[in-house]
């Protein structure tokens, strides 16, 4: 390790950087706790609750690192975040399956692994816990002028100094915009309107005896595409619970019979549509989207990525870098993000606290020499899971729409 310790500024408090921040305040309690935390944590948003409820998230393959990286206290508390805690408690998984909208068959099931599927609202408030987080704040320059330092300027007029500079503010990152020539988002030509519903036990019962979790289908007619998960399955049967309900289409001539591609509603007309994409469909699924009730709030999610170059991008003298969405965002149709972030999170906390000699690459251009090849592949896979699974005919056993979770390089 350095012979001065590290101070880290982790800009963000999402995920990913929130799961930093806890590493971090881990190693700092096992190595000297009666000394300042070695990191400090910043976020845009005014409040926690700025966000709000969010959806669910899948952790598979990351899982171990994920259980490594947290305080034993925060572990213990895991199962607070759970979707459904009589469903782990039942051993149950989910089976990642994929349906065909027409005629209701099972096309896949991805190879089981240890997953965990968790609410992303309750884990980040896990996740908080601990933490003195400094909200209403958004980075507008990196300063590394002082040797061996890294300021970062808030659009406050605040400064903050430390070590290194940790960019962890999602998707459309603005520290990504100071370090990259080319840092804007690739769109993709798909649409994606969600919804939070809910159903009563009795309504969910025929859809848990599909999946307790999570499924996906794919129309061949129209090559819309499906998404349901649970996002809260209270214990008492007579509480309601929270259906996470995904209806996406291709952004293309002729859907549907449009003559011109088909954007997001508006407001008030995304319920009606969402029935529209689905009123050829076979139950179970028809219904799940008929269902839904008028006035329901109807969210659209931009479906972009960003493919950090081969070569990286600057930084600072290996003082700045991207972990999570700002290093590698990709579509959900993988569900692989959060995995990444945490992925980076282990690589990250390894380099910094390496024993190496003074002739080793830093622990920024190590870092980011492992989380490259790992992350180019993981984004180009998403993005092709996301326009197979628009595109029927392309969804077969070599896809990655189906394909088995695992990290792979370039």
């Amino acid at each position: 390790m350095a012979s001065s310790p590290p101070h880290i500024l982790i800009i963000g408090a999402g995920i990913t950087g929130l799961v930093l921040a806890q590493a971090l305040r881990k190693r700092h309690a096992a190595d000297s706790p009666a000394a300042p935390p070695p990191f400090s944590i910043f976020e845009r948003d005014p409040n926690p609750t700025h966000r709000g409820a969010g959806w669910g998230l899948t952790i598979h393959w990351a899982l171990p690192d994920f259980e490594a990286l947290l305080p034993a206290d925060l572990l213990a508390r895991l199962p607070e975040t759970f979707v459904d805690n009589a469903a782990v408690a039942e051993g149950l998984t989910g089976n990642f399956l994929l349906f065909d909208l027409q005629n209701g068959a099972e096309r896949y099931r991805v190879p089981p692994n240890t997953r965990i599927r968790v609410s992303r609202e309750r884990l980040r408030r896990l996740l908080m816990d601990g933490l003195d987080i400094q909200w209403s704040k958004t980075i507008a320059g990196i300063d590394t002028t002082t040797p061996g330092a890294v300021t970062a300027s808030f659009t406050d007029g605040t400064t903050a100094t430390g070590t290194h500079l940790i960019g962890a503010d999602g998707s459309r990152s603005t520290v990504r915009t100071l370090l990259a020539p080319s840092p804007e988002n690739h769109v993709l030509p798909v649409r994606l309107l969600g919804a939070s519903v809910p159903y009563s036990s009795t309504r969910c019962a025929p859809i848990r005896d599909v999946d307790p979790f999570f499924f996906q289908a794919s129309d061949p007619a129209t090559d819309a595409f499906f998404w349901f998960s649970f996002l809260s399955v209270p214990a008492d049967p007579k509480e309601d619970r929270v259906c996470q309900i995904l209806v996406s289409w291709p952004y293309r001539k002729g859907f549907l019979g449009r003559e011109e591609p088909v954007d997001i509603p508006a407001r008030e007309d995304r319920v009606a549509w969402m029935k529209e994409v689905t009123k050829g469909w076979v139950e179970p699924f028809r219904s799940i989207v008929a269902d839904i009730p008028e006035g329901t709030e109807v969210k659209s999610l931009a479906l972009e990525d960003w493919v950090p170059a081969a070569e990286g991008f600057d930084s600072r003298d290996g003082r700045v870098t991207l972990i999570g969405d700002a290093a590698h965002a990709m579509t959900m149709y993988r569900g692989e993000a959060a995995n990444h972030g945490i992925a980076d999170v282990a690589s990250l906390m390894r380099e910094l606290f390496a024993e190496t000699d003074a002739n080793t690459k830093g622990p920024i251009e190590r870092y980011t020499a492992e989380m490259l090849p790992r992350a180019r592949v993981a984004v180009l896979n998403s993005r092709r899971a996301c326009m197979d699974a628009h595109d029927h005919e392309k969804i077969n056993e070599t896809s990655p729409l189906v394909s088995r979770r695992v990290i792979v390089l370039e």
